[in-house]
């Protein structure tokens, strides 16, 4: 005990005099802080502000596709032989299977979506445009009606019969006004042509390209339309509360349909067959698996975007890379410094081996000192780039060709926690190097030849 207790007081006498000896040349201090500070404000603000674009990017391909879990399903056609043909329609008709799965295994959401996918044209007085409307049941999808910016309409109108949302930029390509009736031309699950008409009861902000995309209407109406049961639907989406969780969830998603004796893909197999391009191999799957009954796919935003991922993991590479090149020329400027400062302190660190510090002591109070400066610095580094891309994220940016990676016409940013602390170990490391040498010369500098140095 009391070996722990004299351990504790030498660490709180090594921190006293690190902290003491920084006082003293208060000008070289401050440009070896600042020096590493720089460093880390521009890798943090790089860093931040390019993981907040590629986040906005992956929110808003989320939410036009009501997600970032997904479970697709199929069904086999037969050919004129009775036999099980490769192609395939998307349908899911058990409307709770889906649904329950989620709620027997407590899966943490924030909303999931039933819809019914639709490609086809939509045709107002001799213009047409193609787009691809989302059928959607109004009364569930609470998540997406508060997350319309609405240019004109009254939201309780989507709740009439043959409603249509539509983006301001089709309306405009369209001319369209609310109350105008459109046609809409598909093709039905049986591979038939068919048209509808729907009422635009609300035109849509589009702060993006992607979000331009969205048209929604009534999922009955539109299953009516492409042939698809009531209670139907061909995408099951889930928005997780914690979307870092989105993989293990559509892998345990997956698992569980399998348990039910239901017939799905295989993750592990089509990341196995083709890492870069998951969704590929789902297809490959799909066309190969000829089952009877519904075949189900459950996947991620990760799997169906893994440029996603891979954006983030180079934005990391990137600026760490330039953070060691910055702190390697920080480094040698510290290691220089403090080789001056070992020759500028010999007769204090003689008089202190003299009263009864080790030479271990005195080694530990360079690598200390160096240690604390360059976490200052690091520190400081990191509150100036939050200030700046918190000052930044305010500014209204109108631009379409960035519309990609601003939130609501905002840049925004993303600090990771777990890349900051391994920037954070790795300066820690290099600046331990740095002062080795120092530290290793002030351990073995001798009582009397140092008190005996003119300096």
């Amino acid at each position: 005990m009391s070996k722990m207790i004299n351990k504790m007081n030498r660490a709180k006498t090594t921190v006293f005099l690190a902290l003491r000896n920084l006082t003293r040349q208060k000008r070289r201090s401050f440009m070896l802080a600042l020096a590493i500070g720089f460093g880390f404000f521009v890798v943090t603000a790089i860093d931040g502000l390019a993981s907040g674009a590629v986040d906005c990017l992956e929110d808003q391909i989320s939410q036009l596709n009501g997600g970032n879990v997904f479970i697709q399903g199929v069904e086999h056609l037969r050919d004129e032989d009775g036999n099980l043909d490769k192609k395939y329609n998307a349908v899911i008709r058990d409307a709770d299977f889906i649904e329950n799965l989620i709620n027997e295994n407590h899966i943490e959401h924030e909303y999931y979506s039933q819809r019914t996918s639709s490609a086809g044209t939509i045709i107002f007085n001799n213009k047409k445009i193609i787009g691809n409307i989302s059928g959607c049941d109004f009364s569930k999808e609470d998540y997406l009606l508060n997350s319309l910016i609405i240019i004109d309409g009254k939201l309780e109108n989507v709740f009439k019969p043959h409603a249509l949302i539509i983006s301001q930029k089709n309306a405009e390509a369209l001319n369209l006004q609310i109350g105008d009736t459109v046609l809409y031309s598909t093709t039905t699950i049986s591979n038939q042509k068919n048209v509808g008409e729907f009422t635009v009861q609300l035109i849509i902000k589009d702060p993006s390209l992607i979000s331009s995309l969205m048209i929604y209407a009534p999922i009955d109406e539109i299953n009516e339309l492409v042939g698809i049961p009531k209670g139907g639907y061909t995408n099951f989406s889930i928005g997780l509360k914690d979307k870092s969780r989105q993989n293990l969830i559509a892998q345990a998603l997956e698992d569980e349909i399998r348990k039910s004796g239901n017939s799905v893909t295989s993750r592990l197999e089509a990341y196995k067959a083709s890492p870069t391009n998951p969704t590929g191999q789902f297809r490959k799957q799909l066309n190969n698996m000829l089952v009877d009954g519904t075949l189900y796919t459950a996947f991620s935003m990760n799997d169906a975007v893994p440029q996603l991922k891979t954006v983030v993991t180079v934005v990391h590479s990137v600026t760490t890379s330039i953070l060691l090149v910055i702190l390697l020329i920080v480094m040698v400027g510290i290691s220089n410094t403090y080789r001056m400062i070992l020759y500028e302190r010999i007769r204090e660190i003689g008089t202190m081996r003299a009263v009864g510090m080790t030479g271990k002591q005195s080694g530990n109070m360079f690598t200390t000192e160096a240690v604390i400066l360059s976490l200052i610095g690091a520190v400081a580094g990191f509150i100036l780039a939050t200030i700046v891309m918190f000052l930044v994220s305010r500014f209204s940016i109108q631009n379409e060709s960035l519309s990609f990676f601003l939130r609501n016409g905002h840049l925004t940013y993303l600090i990771s926690p777990g890349s900051m602390i391994g920037k954070y170990v790795l300066m820690i490391i290099l600046t331990i190097l740095a002062v080795r040498n120092t530290a290793k010369n002030a351990a073995s500098l001798s009582p009397a030849n140092a008190l005996r140095s003119s300096k």
